[in-house]
């Protein structure tokens, strides 16, 4: 918000400038006018919008706000990952970390990498087992294998929550046992 209004007063303020269009002398000259166009009748103006972390925080809260309501899950599209559905199923308080998460869950001590992908030592899921995640480098715990489905739990899909997803057995590259 100060940084919005800090840009705001410098653009509709006349500040001191030199050499400006090839002029050699020093006179007031109105920023805004290098920066923004001029409308018809020469006026200019300047909106504030929601910059990419205010969009965030505000999701966050909406999401803070339906947990606080008494619900226990809330989908929330699709993942970062590309894979599967994240439904929000409490609040992370203190891991913000994929792997710091899986590690917690599993009570797996041993350096296991980014996302798990130094650590991999089987390629057949197990429940309470960290599985590897193809593409992005993710950790996850396995909470049920049902089939070729296998529904896990994970930290920092969004950061401050824990979510479930759905995936197939084919969306992993490996698994920490």
């Amino acid at each position: 918000m100060l940084l919005e209004l800090v840009l705001a007063t410098l653009i509709t303020s006349k500040i001191q400038t030199a050499n400006l269009e090839g002029k050699n002398d020093i006179r007031n000259t109105n920023l805004a006018s290098y920066i923004l166009g001029s409308d018809t009748d020469g006026s200019r103006s300047f909106s504030l919008g929601d910059s990419l972390v205010q969009v965030q925080e505000k999701e966050i809260q909406r999401n803070r706000d339906v947990l606080s309501r008494g619900s226990r899950s809330y989908t929330v599209s699709e993942s970062y990952t590309g894979k599967g559905t994240a439904e929000i199923v409490g609040k992370d308080t203190q891991y913000f970390n994929c792997v710091a998460y899986a590690k917690a869950k599993t009570g797996i001590e041993r350096p296991i990498g980014a996302g798990g992908r130094a650590g991999i030592n089987s390629y057949e899921p197990q429940v309470g087992a960290i599985g590897a995640e193809k593409g992005v480098a993710h950790a996850v715990f396995i909470e049920k294998i049902e089939g070729d489905k296998i529904t896990i739990t994970e930290a920092n899909w969004k950061r401050g929550w824990i979510t479930r997803r759905v995936l197939s057995r084919s969306d992993f590259i490996g698994f920490i046992i």
